[in-house]
């Protein structure tokens, strides 16, 4: 074979159809790549879209909590806040809790347990948050002292629980007529105002008594006590200090 004949046939060109053939697969080719770019730029674009709206949302629920927070008082209690369904006792009848019983050393227990963690201590830095100044822990000074005024509300309630019940309990600076009684019947007041539960008592039929009569022993939703008092022993200040030693603080706090 001459070498001419070995460059014509290194050389051949194409024939048409091979021509187009190859074209095509390019073509082909090239719009596969495109399509897959393109769903690729769609997929990056819904989720940007995703996490543009995730983050708008996080945001206004964020700034919503912040403002209904902000309504509030600051207490370092709130971390302990959980609300539960519970249905009141009349104090009616015959299955009565034990506080609505007669006076005795079981009912006594059983209502002081229920503020026998009055007394609680927290770190300065929550001291900060309060209101309201409030004084050192005598010998710690990096606490200070507060109480949960719901312990203080339900000791007024219990004295007045007491007064009832004179020729059983004996007579005390705590009496029915003195000012700590004025006291508690003022605190207990303002304490229902402030709280103003807007649970409907309602209505029933009696078929036995053929008269409907107002029911009290409806559903609340109700703050869960017990995650409180849980709190409240965890920071339980155990022993009344002395107050007549002062202590020098600079706690930068109004007292109103």
């Amino acid at each position: 074979m001459s070498i001419m004949s070995r460059k014509s046939a290194a050389y051949l060109p194409l024939n048409d159809r091979d021509f187009d053939s190859d074209n095509q697969e390019a073509f082909l080719s090239r719009q596969r790549c495109r399509s897959r770019q393109g769903c690729l730029c769609f997929v990056f674009l819904a989720l940007s879209l995703c996490l543009n709206v995730l983050l708008i949302f996080h945001w206004l629920s964020k700034n919503h909590q912040t403002t209904e927070a902000s309504k509030f008082l600051y207490s370092p209690a709130q971390g302990a806040i959980e609300y539960r369904t519970v249905k009141f006792d009349s104090g009616f009848g015959r299955d009565i809790p034990i506080y609505d019983q007669p006076p005795s050393e079981e009912v006594d227990a059983a209502w002081e347990s229920l503020y026998e963690f009055a007394y609680n201590k927290i770190p300065r830095e929550e001291a900060k948050l309060l209101s309201n100044k409030t004084y050192p822990v005598l010998g710690e000074e990096d606490h200070y002292m507060i109480a949960l005024d719901v312990f203080h509300q339900l000791h007024c309630l219990n004295q007045m629980r007491k007064a009832m019940y004179p020729e059983y309990y004996p007579p005390s600076p705590e009496g029915i007529h003195t000012p700590h009684m004025a006291h508690c019947v003022s605190s207990l007041r303002q304490s229902i105002q402030c709280s103003a539960d807007i649970t409907p008592l309602v209505w029933q039929w009696s078929h036995r008594s053929q008269k409907a009569f107002e029911r009290s022993d409806v559903v609340h939703t109700c703050r869960n006590f017990d995650k409180i008092r849980d709190w409240a022993q965890e920071h339980f200040l155990d022993h009344q200090q002395d107050m007549s030693v002062y202590i020098e603080d600079d706690l930068d706090i109004p007292s109103f």
